[in-house]
């Protein structure tokens, strides 16, 4: 029997790895084509990841460049999201699980 607490734990796992997945696929979009645009190197780009510095708002803004869906913008928020998820569902994970007691009856008189 699989409690509660573990479908909370995977769901959060899942939920975590499913937004940084499409974290990275948005970034990949966009950014390898500011870079191009801007001549922003990998090393300052790579942190807007998780960032949303003014180096990166500014490259985002200079960058004239046409990118796959018109994507313009990244914001870093859905990292965050997928991280706390992500760590939810390890803390959760690692708690003890608890399994129901069986219910003793009383022995009547």
């Amino acid at each position: 029997m699989v409690t509660p607490l573990v479908w909370t734990a995977r769901g959060a796992i899942v939920a975590g790895f499913v937004a940084l997945l499409a974290t990275a696929a948005w970034w990949a979009i966009l950014f390898p084509g500011v870079m191009l645009n801007t001549g922003l190197g990998l090393g300052q780009a790579l942190p807007c990841v998780a960032s949303d510095s003014s180096i990166c708002t500014l490259a985002m803004s200079l960058c004239g460049g046409h990118h796959l869906f018109g994507i313009r913008r990244y914001t870093p928020q859905l990292f965050w999201v997928g991280t706390m998820a992500l760590s939810l569902g390890i803390l959760l994970s690692s708690l003890p699980a608890q399994r129901p007691q069986p219910v003793r009856e009383g022995r009547g008189r």
